[in-house]
């Protein structure tokens, strides 16, 4: 493997503390958003009202705000990664599954974000509706329903894909 360059080891960085960033907080926010609901239908446990709803919005915005803006960070630095490294993906197993699991899931999570989108617009303007946070929250967990769990597995296998660089290609110097 080559030696990378200053500007894609920083890009490099970037890429990994957002997604890690991203990752922790995509799955505090998935705890947060389901522990709403009743585990076998997505309708509000008892205890919730209009003035826990107020509460739990305040609680979830800044979760969303973070997850939007790392996930643009990341997917921004992983691709000014990719054109500024001299890694070459025929030579590294590793970074092509690592890019492709990145670039193959962000059509969908695009769609999730537009929810997203909404919800940080609500709050930006200080709009609050309990009627329509819920329906984004439940827009957004009935859209792609078991999309976000395969995307976290998915995205767990990246740090032992980045440990242990499996599917490295051995160039033999042909000197």
């Amino acid at each position: 493997m080559k030696k990378k360059n200053g500007v894609s080891s920083v890009f490099a960085y970037l890429a990994l503390v957002s997604g890690s960033v991203w990752l922790g907080a995509y799955i505090a926010r998935l705890l947060s958003t389901y522990s709403m609901f009743e585990e076998t239908e997505l309708t509000l446990k008892s205890f919730i009202d209009q003035a826990n709803l107020i509460v739990i919005f305040n609680i979830t915005i800044p979760l969303v705000n973070l997850t939007f803006i790392s996930y643009l960070v990341m997917i921004i630095a992983t691709t000014l990664f990719i054109i500024f490294s001299s890694i070459k993906f025929k030579e590294n197993g590793w970074l092509f599954i690592t890019t492709a699991i990145v670039y193959l899931t962000l059509p969908f999570e695009n769609m999730l974000m537009i929810s997203d989108y909404k919800l940080i617009m609500i709050f930006i303007n200080n709009q609050f509706n309990s009627e329509i946070f819920l329906g984004l929250i439940l827009e957004r967990l009935t859209r792609l329903s078991s999309f976000p769990i395969i995307q976290i597995l998915s995205y767990l296998t990246i740090p032992y894909l980045l440990i242990k660089k499996p599917f490295k290609l051995k160039i033999k110097n042909e000197n």
